[in-house]
Order: structure tokens, then C-alpha cells, then sequence
């Protein structure tokens, strides 16, 4: 255990940097892909978002699911298994009913044909225009949570850092979406909800690791930039991995033992985590690089707070 417990502590000397265009490219057909398949292929919206009907029911004995779908399918409903026993199933009709009374309909009929063996322990009905009110909020709010991370970085750091920042964020939250676009996950309002702690977990690893570099800009003035960057994510790197070890610890136990209703939240948070971790080292910090940082952070006369210059 002290080994493991070295090796995520000890010093490292990575040269981050150097592979920079190599990740650029990486990150540069992640996102084409993402985007591609968002574009053709869609999400596979849940009932949130369609709207229609959703029933949890429950036998007494191991469901046939052949026999089920037989006897459901001129509903046209879908059939999922779920728990561990085999008693239950989630029966969804998406985009079933433009109104209550249908959506009513599709409910009595489900339960006429299932009869006394089946107790339904869960039935929920959403509207067509709830859902795409619910779509339009949640762009929203993802849209307005990533500007004002924007600004507060602006206001807190210099520029270049919130554009690395920002640049950094969409990179992961494109990449994020995209994973649910290419394998067609159910994508619901636990899905949101992990991307929007994806957001905050990603960037906080980013300011922090800013904010050492700001610290080192103004410690070591002659060091080159290059060689400042590869210093300040190596100093980072064992809080990145020892944070993102622990909360990848949680995700997993809660992606094989929290049920079909978190495991969209585990999963979205599990790519979310190496995605973030990722950008953190091989977007936004490459970018001060280009953007020529030093000579911004120069023109502020920023006060070195260690009072040695190298």
C-alpha cells in the first residue's frame, strides 16, 4: 500500500508539452465524431424528453420476456429488464400520445393485457410539449452555466485563461455527448445532471492547476514556457490523479450497483472524468503557449509573492 500510495505522489518529469500536437489531433477527431453522429445519428431521448409512457411492473415469478413482447407487441412499447431476480420489467411507449387521454389509453390497455399477475409499481405520463420545453431548458442551462464559468475565470484570472477554459469545456462536453450519440444510450434528465457536474469537476481541475501556473509565471520569470508548463502539470498531476482516482472509485460501484435509474449518471461522469482530466493537461494548458501568457501577465506587472526571481 505505501508503494501505490508513492507512486501516485512521487515527482514526475513528463514532457506534456512535446506530444501537444499529437493530443490536438487526438481531441480534434473526438469531437469531429461527436459531432458527426450528434448531427446524423441523434440522441436516444428518454421518456423526459419525447414524452409518452413509462410503467415499472412487477411478477411474482421470472418473467418470460419472449412471452411478454408477444403479448404486448401490437402496442409497439419497448421491454427492458431490470433488478437482479428477473420479476421486473421497465415498459416504455416514447412519443406515445399527444395527449392524457390517449396516453390513459395506452396505460389501460397494457394493464387489461397483463392482467392480476403484474403489480404495477411505477406509472408515469409526460406530455410532448413538456418534453420539448424540458430540451429547450436544459440547452439553457448548460449554455448559461458554461459563460458564467467563463466569466468568473475572466474576472479571476487573465483572459487567456478563461478562453482556455472555455475552450477546454465544450471540448468536454462535445466528447461527453457524443459517447451517448455513437452507442445510442438512453439519454434522460440524469444525463444532464451528469453533465453539468462533469462541468464543475472539470473545471475546477483546470483553475486549479491555472492557478499554480500563474503562481510559477511569477516565480520563475526566465524560464522558458514550455519547460514552465510541463513543471506546473507535473506538480498538478498527482492531486489530478489521486482526485480523479477517488471519485472514479464511487462512480464505478455506483455504475454496477446503483440500478438502471444512475447508471447514465455513473457512466456520464466516468468518460466525463477522463475527458476532463485530459483537456486539463493537453487543452488548456497548451493554449497559454499560444497565446503568449507571459507577456500578457508582464503588462499587468503581476507582484511575485515568493520575492525570489529565477
Amino acid at each position: 500500500m505505501p508503494r501505490l500510495i508513492h507512486f501516485f505522489i512521487k515527482p514526475t518529469h513528463i514532457n506534456f508539452i512535446g506530444v501537444r500536437r499529437i493530443a490536438f489531433v487526438i481531441s480534434l477527431l473526438m469531437c469531429i465524431v461527436s459531432i458527426v453522429s450528434i448531427s446524423t445519428k441523434g440522441l436516444n431521448l428518454g421518456i423526459d424528453f419525447r414524452g409518452g409512457v413509462l410503467m415499472e411492473v412487477q411478477a411474482d415469478k421470472t418473467i418470460d420476456m419472449k412471452e411478454l413482447r408477444s403479448k404486448l407487441e401490437h402496442l409497439n412499447v419497448d421491454l427492458q429488464p431490470v433488478g437482479e431476480n428477473g420479476t421486473e420489467v421497465l415498459i416504455t411507449a416514447l412519443g406515445k400520445g399527444s395527449n392524457e387521454q390517449e396516453q390513459m389509453k395506452v396505460t389501460k390497455d397494457v394493464r387489461s393485457i397483463l392482467g392480476e399477475e403484474y403489480s404495477f409499481r411505477r406509472v408515469e405520463m409526460v406530455g410532448p410539449r413538456v418534453g420539448e420545453e424540458l430540451i429547450h431548458n436544459c440547452v439553457l442551462a448548460v449554455i448559461l452555466a458554461g459563460v458564467m464559468i467563463t466569466v468568473y475565470v475572466w474576472t479571476r484570472f487573465e483572459w487567456e485563461f478563461a478562453l482556455g477554459t472555455m475552450l477546454s469545456l465544450i471540448h468536454d462536453i462535445i466528447i461527453a455527448v457524443g459517447l451517448f450519440s455513437v452507442f445510442q444510450l438512453d439519454f434522460d434528465m440524469t444525463i444532464i445532471a451528469g453533465i453539468m457536474t462533469l462541468a464543475g469537476f472539470s473545471v475546477n481541475d483546470t483553475i486549479v492547476s491555472y492557478d499554480r501556473m500563474r503562481e510559477n509565471l511569477s516565480k520563475y520569470r526566465k524560464m522558458p514556457i514550455e519547460e514552465m508548463i510541463n513543471k506546473t502539470t507535473n506538480e498538478m498531476l498527482p492531486r489530478t490523479l489521486l482526485t480523479g482516482m477517488s471519485t472514479i472509485i464511487m462512480l464505478v460501484i455506483m455504475l454496477f450497483l446503483g440500478g438502471s435509474v444512475l447508471q447514465g449518471f455513473a457512466l456520464m461522469m466516468l468518460w466525463g472524468i477522463l475527458v476532463g482530466t485530459y483537456s486539463s493537461i493537453y487543452i488548456a494548458m497548451p493554449v497559454l503557449l499560444y497565446l503568449d501568457i507571459r507577456k500578457t501577465m508582464e503588462s499587468h506587472e503581476v507582484v511575485n509573492p515568493f520575492g525570489n526571481v529565477e
